[in-house]
């Protein structure tokens, strides 16, 4: 009975500390945990060069490119962006090219040969 007597103070104490740090909203999320996302675009091409969909994307968060080979052909499949020193040959089983912008603004897309191009825009994070 006495050690319960005794404990009973430690319990309620634990007890009140657990409730507290339940109901506390959540932390909001630091930049290294938003750099854990992932930006998933698609580069195709068309009439007009390189198409990048979304056309948009953020800052410091690593991109996923997944290039359409049905409509990028030929040179076209050798991706360079210069801006983030990338230069890529895709072929089937190999379609994703990964980089993380580290500059924003627009940035421009060629092929190898200097033939096709396009561009995107990286935009700073909110």
């Amino acid at each position: 009975m006495k050690i319960a007597r005794a404990l009973a103070p430690v319990l309620l104490v634990a007890f009140a500390v657990s409730v507290a740090l339940a109901q506390a909203p959540a932390a909001a999320k630091t930049p290294a945990q938003d750099a854990k996302k992932v930006q998933k675009v698609t580069l195709s091409f068309d009439d007009k060069g390189y198409v990048v969909t979304p056309a948009k994307v953020t800052k410091g968060v690593p991109v996923e490119m997944d290039v359409d080979l049905d409509t990028v052909k030929g040179c076209m499949r050798t991706v360079v962006i210069d801006s983030f020193k990338v230069k890529k040959t895709v072929k089937a089983g190999d379609t994703t090219i990964a980089f993380t912008p580290d500059k924003s603004g627009d940035i421009g897309i060629i092929c190898g040969m200097n033939m096709g191009k396009g561009q995107f825009t990286v935009v700073d994070p909110k």
